[in-house]
């Protein structure tokens, strides 16, 4: 009896303790419990990791099972592309392997380059073999001298077709003769006529004169024609830098080449090839005056400024129509030459060409004059838009007689009047760069006196006599 009775609490303890026990576990109900959405990123992550693996069948595998959860889903379908574009492309690898191994260097009969398939089938492959051969440069064509009647053909030939062939034909005959000077005016003359003259062999004559030049300036002995033809011939061949500046070490040397070398500058800033060698510089100071005296109206602009990078020509854009400034005069051995270009809209660009200086950090006092013209601009701008609203030390001046009236032309900063000269000034530093419009039909009396205009202009326009 006891004994039963023990049985059949340890059988009830049992069957409690089973009651309490975990329930049987499904992956696939906890699965199908989840959000379409989640399934289908885990599907989607565990897709793209096996394609990062190279396991690409697998991949696609997964991907397809996405599809048919939702057969929408883009992502799965770009991914499926992918993944069959690796399987191909690691097909195509192995096939060109198998076929290099068999034929060697492939050489393919019939080219396709769309939808590319390697196979075995896909064309003929040779393997082909040479022996080394040693280089050897083409031998260049050498003139023999020559002799004065054929220099007399080849002029005349020239003359007559005013073609770049015969033109550089008869630069290859003085070249011949060592006639160096005349050789470089017909190839000059060849070049303005049809550049790609540069392309004919001319038996290293271009080359052989920069190098005499550049070996001359090494030792301080280059002389202003020296300069000129380097600098002509660094125009032409791309070193536009140097041809600059050697350019002007020519005009500062001599007033012939001077001359010349204007010409050949300026015909070279009318390019758009201008933008390799300018540079817009560091101002420090901007004035400028409108001056009318003895029946002319003049601009005198001083502007002192820093290059960049030690460019020699740097641009200064001016709020003049380009037609109405008829004569720049230098009044600065700062400035070697000045040439105008038209600007945007109704505006004008200066190129400033500056003489080289030895200083690690050289500044430039700039003073130009520019005579105006009336005929072509009856009102210009005072403004100078060049220099950042910053720019403390920025002016723009009016000199003239106390006769000359206009009510249209706005009120100065400061104004005063002294033996008959009525001097304004605008502080464009705090008009952000914008000067009073200058009706030049007001101006019609000259200066009651002779003036010193870069002395009132240095002076901020204070003066107490004249």
């Amino acid at each position: 009896m006891k004994r039963t009775v023990k049985f059949l609490l340890v059988f009830s303890f049992g069957l409690m303790l089973a009651g309490f026990g975990p329930r049987p576990y499904s992956d696939l109900a906890e699965y199908k419990r989840l959000p379409l959405e989640t399934r289908i990123s885990r599907l989607q992550s565990a897709g793209e990791d096996l394609f990062m693996r190279r396991r690409y069948e697998d991949s696609i595998v997964v991907f397809e099972t996405i599809l048919a959860l939702d057969p929408g889903e883009l992502k799965a379908k770009l991914w499926i592309t992918k993944a069959q574009s690796q399987l191909l492309l690691e097909k195509n690898a192995a096939n060109k392997q198998a076929l290099y191994r068999k034929y060697g260097h492939l050489t393919p009969k019939d080219k396709i380059y769309e939808n590319w398939h390697w196979g075995p089938s896909v064309g003929h492959f040779e393997v082909r073999y040479s022996e080394p051969k040693p280089y050897v440069p083409k031998v260049r064509k050498l003139r023999p001298k020559a002799t004065d009647a054929e220099v007399a053909a080849a002029r005349k030939k020239a003359e007559a077709s005013g073609d770049a062939a015969d033109m550089f034909e008869l630069a290859m005959q003085h070249w011949s003769r060592k006639e160096q000077e005349k050789a470089l005016k017909a190839f000059f003359d060849a070049y303005a006529i049809n550049p790609e003259v540069l392309g004919r062999d001319d038996e290293y004559m271009l080359s052989t004169i920069s190098e005499e030049v550049d070996a001359k300036t090494a030792a301080g002995k280059a002389s202003a024609k020296d300069y000129l033809t380097s600098g002509k011939l660094g125009l032409i061949q791309g070193d536009r830098q140097r041809a600059v500046n050697h350019l002007v070490r020519a005009a500062a040397m001599d007033s012939k080449a001077r001359e010349e070398a204007r010409k050949e500058l300026g015909s070279f800033l009318a390019t758009s090839q201008v933008d390799t060698v300018s540079l817009p510089a560091e101002i420090f100071s901007f004035r400028q005056a409108y001056v009318f005296d003895k029946g002319l109206d003049k601009l005198y602009l001083r502007i002192v400024l820093l290059p960049k990078n030690r460019a020699q020509v740097v641009p200064v854009d001016m709020m003049l129509k380009n037609e109405s400034v008829k004569d720049i005069e230098i009044a600065s051995k700062d400035v070697v030459f000045a040439f105008q270009q038209p600007g945007i809209d109704e505006s004008m660009r200066l190129y400033l060409v500056l003489p080289e200086k030895e200083e690690e950090f050289p500044q430039y006092e700039v003073r130009l004059i520019l005579t105006l013209d009336r005929a072509k601009s009856q009102t210009f701008e005072l403004s100078n838009f060049v220099t950042g609203e910053n720019l403390p030390d920025n002016w723009s001046f009016v000199f003239s007689s106390e006769y000359n009236l206009s009510e249209s032309l706005a009120k100065g900063d400061f104004e005063k009047s002294v033996d008959g000269m009525k001097i304004s000034g605008w502080h464009l530093a705090i008009t952000a760069g914008k000067g009073p419009f200058i009706p030049l039909e007001s101006f019609k009396e000259p200066l009651p006196k002779p003036v010193d205009v870069w002395k009132l202009i240095e002076n901020g326009g204070e003066a107490t006599s004249l």
